[in-house]
């Protein structure tokens, strides 16, 4: 079919015929119909049922009447200039062509075009400027770069997979996450990467931003938009929406509508940029998991029509599978929970934020405290304990730390009497060449049990001040920090005495407050809310008009940015609310009330009348004894964290455990103060310099230890387990350790039957508080695949594994090959003599191994691999350049398998000792490589016949 002018000229100027004539489509089809240039069958096409919008239909009329030919177009031209009268358009009648000439030049858009972009640019630039945490400290930049507000933003670590596969079931908290997430296997990238990608022209594609409550994802999105706001040079239009915006919109809106209330500075442009130019627009829509509208891929209706209103939902699904604003760039920012409710297919790729590196960890430090003498003992004592490191990974927690001890965490911070705690001494990693003399050096530098005998002070982070050492203690750092410093009336500079003597009846005039504020955190908790209105603050008596006044200002943040005038808060971090849900908790057990109760009277949904409630809820306490009682609602908190394998409720676990050590409650002294008659109050018995704190109630560590025991316990579980058992402070756990340093240096064997055969995961928690440990010696200790895979987050961080003599077999290989493919891989030698893992094994290792640069010594003697081993080992000979020693004793490697390796090292010159003792090799085998090696003078090959 020949393309006549006007056919061509109805595509050229098809945006501007749907935006000037969709209103007019109804007549527009009557009067095609009446000169027969459509025909029955093509109107019932072009209306679509009814169902279509207007701007829908006249895109389909356009798309019938391109189909039928130069005529039918011709006749379209016809009918619009005869509606001229009716409806002043010269420019569209100016776009029907004279017959025979060729299609006229389409306009560029409005003519102050630049002018609306360069202001949109502007104002989301401002509202995207680096802001700390509440904006509480000021960020510092060195005077060179004060220009550049770029400074304030600390590097993150990303990484980047192209599409993604459906995530498995989450079974722990978000921040037993943080530590695995940079041993992922994905491409790391930086920000800069990002931005690129997403800021190019043109881009048509779905992108997943995703990551850890506080890991940073708003503060990528500001960061991007930042960037571009810069960038006089961009080409792309960013427009952003939070779904906790769109959560407000509970009525039926057009994404025109919705995009011009928000830009309405963009309301003489948008329309045109949407019809003309939709590959320009970068959309971002931020927290897809706190949406609380459903994603029904499948059975939403299809829209293009940018005009017709949907549901938020359906707005969407239909963005995201392109059939509204066909042609833009999305971005879609989540917390991994929520990644899978985007279906793979529609997704390009996938960017996790993996959270800060000890580099960039350091950096933040160092931009948030106040003088560098500072930040260096923060990032000292930071760095020291690996649990607390590892959870800085999360920036949001970076901050709280910094709040709590930067400026002025020595004010914080009671004076402690001294802890028992684990000391290890570095350990000499074991040498290569000569086996019983590294097996002798290594047992002199492992540590031993005399080496925890001592009692160790808690080292001073400032003169005079002692540091906290568990997570509970940093959070009580951080509360006393906001409400002394931060809270109302409370100026900001500096750090006197006078405010800490007025500390204790701060906490006391604020106690109501914060168990209002803790209940509210705790009903959240359990009902997996993050997201409060006024209704819910309302319900337990919090004053919405008093946030900007009181220290809830600093931990609650309103919506202000709203599509509409209705308020919602949130926590500042999952973490806070998890603390003071704690705290509530806590504040509730002891005093011999019932923390669930509470909640039932405060939403209104108590089975009694409140006053008979209260008389029924006395009266069975005062029959209970109150260590009973206590006893009774820990264990109440405990079993309701470990039903939920969600794991959402870890955290809060782990701070009831450290808040119910008097110890740790020194820190927050006048909160607690007469709040209790079941346990001693921690402030009376640390009054004397000489006086002993009170010990960890026994009952507590009685119940975790049983939860320890429990047979049926996930090792997430278990492992959370640990945790609690570490913010109780509980004593035995460096008795614990000794016993498993003596494992470690093979001095006692596990008994089999006891709970060392499964308590691997307590292992790999308490590897994590002695970081100078260099040398991990399991040899011949039981360990299988289950027990390795317990292992895997410590496995990498060691200079040396010996495995050997454990019934590791395939599967145990493929978690060391996730081991040595890990970013932190620190492995040097890896040493896993006789643990079955055949061919099959060997070949999923070598996979790993392929891109390991750490990795010098490998010992697998007595693996049964053959001849399909050792063309493994030769495939990976030829792509490694790191490996110096190979140790290959009796394999059942034959002449086939020897000529092989043979081939493969004519191409490798890094290896330095390959050991072929005991294998099946004739004398003509052992000639041949006895020869290659005499001709090769870096190589040193050890065969025998």
């Amino acid at each position: 079919m020949a393309v006549g002018p006007c056919t061509i000229a109805l595509q050229e100027r098809r945006v501007q015929l749907v935006e000037s004539w969709s209103q007019n489509v109804t007549h527009l089809q009557e009067l095609l119909y009446q000169v027969g240039a459509l025909t029955e069958e093509d109107l019932s096409l072009v209306r679509g049922g009814g169902r279509l919008g207007v701007r829908d239909s006249m895109r389909n009329l356009l798309d019938v009447l391109h189909g039928r030919g130069e005529e039918a177009c011709r006749a379209f031209f016809h009918v619009l200039q005869s509606q001229r009268a009716n409806k002043e358009s010269e420019s569209m009648v100016a776009a029907i062509p004279p017959e025979g000439s060729g299609p006229s030049s389409s306009g560029s858009g409005p003519t102050n075009m630049q002018e609306h972009l360069t202001k949109h640019k502007d104002i989301l630039g401002r509202q995207h400027s680096p802001v700390d945490y509440l904006s509480i400290r000021t960020i510092r930049c060195s005077s060179s770069e004060s220009s550049d507000e770029s400074c304030s933003f600390t590097d993150i670590t990303l990484s980047r997979c192209v599409g993604y596969t459906v995530p498995l079931q989450y079974h722990q908290h978000e921040v037993a996450m943080v530590g695995d997430a940079f041993r992922s296997q994905d491409q790391v990238c930086t920000f800069q990467d990002v931005c690129q990608s997403l800021l190019s022209v043109p881009a048509e594609d779905v992108s997943l931003l995703s990551g850890v409550a506080g890991s940073g994802k708003t503060t990528v999105v500001r960061r991007l938009v930042h960037e571009w706001a810069k960038d006089s040079g961009s080409q792309k239009i960013v427009l952003s929406l939070s779904f906790r915006e769109l959560n407000l919109l509970s009525e039926p809106q057009s994404l025109q509508e919705l995009l011009l209330v928000h830009y309405s500075h963009l309301k003489p442009v948008l329309p045109w940029v949407i019809d003309s130019q939709p590959g320009r627009i970068l959309l971002i829509l931020d927290g897809l998991d706190e949406f609380r509208f459903p994603l029904e891929f499948e059975r939403s209706p299809k829209c293009s029509d940018p005009e017709r209103k949907l549901g938020m939902g359906e707005m969407v699904v239909n963005l995201i599978k392109g059939h509204l604003l066909p042609g833009i760039s999305i971005l879609v920012t989540s917390r991994p929970h929520a990644v899978s409710k985007v279906p793979p297919l529609l997704v390009t790729q996938l960017y996790s934020i993996l959270g800060f590196s000890k580099d960039q960890q350091r950096h933040y430090f160092e931009q948030s405290c106040n003088s560098p003498l500072v930040a260096s003992a923060v990032w000292g004592y930071v760095s020291s304990y690996q649990p607390l490191q590892l959870m800085c990974r999360i920036p949001a927690f970076c901050w709280i730390v910094s709040t709590a001890l930067c400026d002025r965490a020595p004010c914080c911070l009671s004076q402690v009497t001294t802890t028992t705690l684990p000391n290890t001494a570095r350990t000499t990693p074991a040498g290569s060449s000569d086996s019983s003399a590294s097996n002798n050096r290594a047992e002199e530098a492992t540590p031993t049990p005399s080496t925890f005998s001592s009692t160790v002070p808690r080292v001073m982070l400032m003169s005079g001040h002692v540091k906290p050492i568990t997570i509970t203690e940093i959070y009580c750092c951080f509360l006393k920090s906001i409400l002394v410093f931060h809270g109302e009336g409370h100026s900001q500079e500096g750090c006197s005495p006078q405010c800490l003597q007025e500390a204790p009846r701060v906490l006391r005039e604020m106690q109501p407050t914060l168990r209002n504020l803790g209940a509210l955190a705790f009903k959240g908790l359990l009902e997996r809310r993050f997201l409060f209105d006024q209704a819910d603050l309302s319900s337990f008596s919090l004053d919405c008009s008093g946030l900007s006044k009181t220290f809830l200002v600093e931990i609650l943040r309103e919506d202000r940015a709203s599509l509409t005038c209705q308020r919602s808060f949130h926590f500042i971090h999952t973490s806070v609310q998890e603390f003071l849900a704690a705290l509530y908790y806590v504040l509730q057990a002891l005093s011999g009330s019932d923390p669930f109760s509470g909640l039932k009277s405060a939403v209104g949904v108590a089975l009694f009348p409140v006053a008979l409630h209260k008389v029924l809820t006395s009266t069975a306490n005062k029959l209970l004894r109150p260590r009973r009682l206590l006893r009774r609602y820990v264990k109440k908190a405990f079993s309701w964290g470990g039903h939920h394998q969600s794991g959402h409720m870890d955290l809060f676990c782990r701070f009831v455990s450290g808040l119910l050590v008097p110890q740790t409650r020194v820190i927050l002294d006048g909160l607690f103060r007469g709040r209790s008659q079941i346990l001693p109050s921690p402030s009376s018995s640390l009054s004397l310099p000489s006086s002993p704190p009170p010990p960890t109630p026994p009952f507590l560590l009685s119940l975790l230890h049983s939860q320890l025991q429990y047979g049926r316990l996930s090792p997430e579980r278990q492992v959370n387990v640990c945790h609690c058992l570490y913010e109780a402070q509980d004593p035995g756990l460096a008795q614990r350790l000794q016993g498993w340093l003596q494992v470690l240096a093979q001095k006692q064997v596990p008994d089999q039957s006891g709970p060392a055969k499964r308590d691997w995961s307590e292992l790999a928690f308490l590897l994590q508080l002695i970081p100078d440990l260099q040398d991990l010696n399991l040899e011949a200790q039981g360990l299988d695949a289950e027990g390795l895979r317990r292992l895997l987050p410590v496995l990498p961080l060691f200079s040396t594994l010996r495995l050997g003599q454990n019934p590791l077999g395939p599967e145990g290989a493929v978690v060391l090959a996730c081991a040595m493919q890990s970013p932190d891989c620190r492995v040097e030698r890896l040493w896993v003599v006789g643990t079955g893992l055949g061919c099959k094994g060997l070949k999923v290792l070598t996979e790993g191994l392929k891109d390991n640069h750490t990795v010098v010594d490998l010992r697998m003697a007595i693996n049964h691999i053959g001849d399909v081993g050792a063309g493994c080992l030769a495939d990976l000979l030829r792509t490694n350049h790191t490996l110096k020693d190979i140790r290959l004793r009796d394999n059942q490697i034959t002449d086939k398998g020897a000529e092989l390796l043979l081939e493969a090292l004519t191409e490798n010159t890094t290896l330095e000792y390959l050991w072929m003792f005991d294998n099946k090799l004739s004398k003509e085998g052992v000639r041949k490589l006895k020869e290659f090696a005499r001709g090769t003078s870096h190589l040193d090959i050890k065969v025998c016949i």
